[in-house]
């Protein structure tokens, strides 16, 4: 799974015109622009709800359910979940400019950003020993999200998200 995630990310990564020096070695990394940290960014969410005991979708029913976010989205804490939201948010926008160009490369860069600001934001906030439930279920519901795009994303890619890495 790994090794194929890393060669079809490797290859899709780059542009139609774009000349390829492939290097097994770089595709296979856990870091950079690569399949496999992207795998394993998913292989990091899913532990979270695997470690909390709970499913992504039960988080997000719960965080449907808050009535009160504005503390959550203010200062410094929230730019990194802003971005985050605002990244998954952008799947759309990023198909449609795959299917006008022909370019699977957009797709590519965009699950990697995304695992970008997903990894940023998993180091900035301890989601599994936050004290305060509605926190809590509004971080679950924003890795959840991440999650879920990220998945998506790599479905759209050909490479399969792996279960643990």
């Amino acid at each position: 799974q790994i090794a194929i995630g890393a060669l079809r990310y490797f290859m899709l990564k780059f542009t139609r015109n774009s000349v390829i020096a492939f290097d097994f070695k770089d595709a296979l990394s856990f870091e950079g622009e690569t399949g496999p940290y992207i795998q394993y960014a998913v292989v990091r969410a899913k532990n979270i709800f695997r470690k909390a005991g709970t499913t992504p979708e039960a988080e997000l029913e719960e965080f449907a359910k808050l009535a009160e976010l504005d503390d959550y989205l203010h200062g410094e804490d929230a730019e990194d979940i802003w971005a985050l939201w605002l990244r998954a948010a952008r799947r759309t926008l990023v198909l449609e400019q795959c299917i006008a160009t022909s370019e699977p490369a957009h797709l590519a860069k965009h699950a990697f950003q995304l695992a970008q600001e997903f990894n940023n934001f998993y180091h900035k906030h301890h989601i599994l020993t936050e004290e305060d439930p509605a926190r809590k279920t509004f971080l679950l519901a924003t890795a959840a999200v991440a999650l879920r795009e990220l998945v998506l994303a790599l479905s759209w890619l050909g490479i399969e998200s792996p279960e643990a890495m």
